[in-house]
């Protein structure tokens, strides 16, 4: 037997010996909060800023002060990234390092939200607004034990416009709204060892899908009368992408593949938070409970979209910690009036069910504001 079959073979074997049974679904969101990421992907009942552009619209009514972002940047990555780069780099056979990384996910993310402004008390003080361009490309990929590899990279591109207004006796009821213009290009996916062979490109422009689309968010939030010890109570609802996020509602095509790419399902976020100002040595504690992402998870288990986590304020810093998906997530948020700095790890549930692969997230954000 030819050396190049004898190594086909070897790849074969530890493709189909070594690699998980299940294939990997994450849940795939169009942004992640660097903060929500920290408090367990709690961002309905909890969310400020940025986070409310694909969060709950009426939290930004919520934000403690005006702002002027100038700059935004955020990147993450994950620990089977950096394995798989050990792998493929390392030593040895260059198809038993190819090997080593199946059923492996490679996460990268980069996300930028600026220039974008934020009023919480405009045209009376019942009303607030925010708006800003933003964009994320995630990548993720995975070599599946069927001589697949799933590119999954998506970037999306556009103006999100929020506002959110007061009512009832005390402000104790909020609704809110996000409109959305986006442009989304995404990779093949499915890339098969036969299009490796045949030298079919992974670029998106020669084999991807592109499309664009207005859709909107709707929210709300309800401050209770219970205030049990200062403990201000909030239930907070939201309905993301009404119109079902199907990039096709504008007509601007870059690429000339003639290919759509992924939807973005309509989604329904609920959850309550606890809030107190002074709370022992801190400035002021929130802890949330919530249920996110449903209609966003085929086939999946309810108890992928549980989440859970807080946040208290010490200073100038901001220590969290949550349960993402049943893993612990925690970081901390550095606020020096100008200069923001955020760092936070979660757990990303990568099969249908709590506990099956997690993918270990790290992120860091740079701000700058006036």
């Amino acid at each position: 037997m030819k050396k190049t079959h004898v190594g086909l073979c070897v790849l074969l074997a530890s493709w189909t010996l070594g690699s998980p049974a299940h294939a990997l679904e994450q849940i795939i969101r169009p942004y992640s909060g660097i903060r929500s990421s920290a408090m367990g992907g709690c961002r309905i009942s909890t969310g400020l800023y940025d986070e409310n552009f694909f969060g709950n619209p009426a939290r930004a009514a919520d934000n403690p002060e005006w702002r002027f972002q100038i700059l935004d940047v955020q990147t993450q990555t994950s620990t089977t990234t950096l394995q798989n780069l050990n792998d493929l780099t390392g030593g040895g056979d260059i198809l038993s390092r190819i090997g080593d990384t199946a059923g492996k996910n490679s996460h990268g993310r980069v996300q930028t939200v600026f220039p974008a402004v934020y009023i919480p008390r405009a045209f009376g003080g019942k009303w607030a607004w925010a708006v800003g361009l933003i964009s994320s490309t995630q990548a993720d990929v995975t070599l599946r034990r069927s001589y697949q590899i799933d590119p999954g990279t998506l970037t999306d591109l556009g103006p999100a416009f929020t506002v959110a207004r007061r009512f009832l006796e005390n402000e104790v009821l909020t609704v809110g709204m996000t409109a959305h213009a986006t442009y989304r290009l995404a990779s093949k996916q499915g890339y098969s060892l036969v299009d490796l062979v045949q030298g079919v490109s992974f670029s998106p422009a020669s084999t991807g899908g592109d499309g664009a689309q207005v859709d909107f968010d709707l929210g709300t939030t309800w401050l209770l009368h219970w205030q049990p010890k200062g403990w201000k109570f909030t239930p907070a609802l939201a309905l993301n992408n009404l119109l079902g996020g199907r990039y096709s509602n504008l007509p601007v095509h870059v690429l000339d593949t003639g290919l759509a790419p992924p939807t973005q399902p309509r989604t329904l976020g609920m959850g309550i938070s606890a809030r107190k100002e002074a709370l022992g040595p801190f400035r002021y504690g929130v802890f949330a409970l919530e249920l996110t992402d449903i209609g966003n998870n085929a086939g999946g288990s309810l108890f992928r979209l549980v989440h859970l986590g807080g946040e208290v304020r010490y200073g100038v810093l901001s220590p969290r910690l949550g349960i993402n998906q049943g893993y612990l997530s925690g970081g901390l948020g550095l606020d020096l009036k100008a200069l923001e700095i955020e760092l936070a790890t979660t757990g990303e549930e990568m099969s249908l069910n709590p506990g099956g692969i997690e993918d270990r997230r790290y992120a860091i954000r740079i701000g700058f504001k006036i």
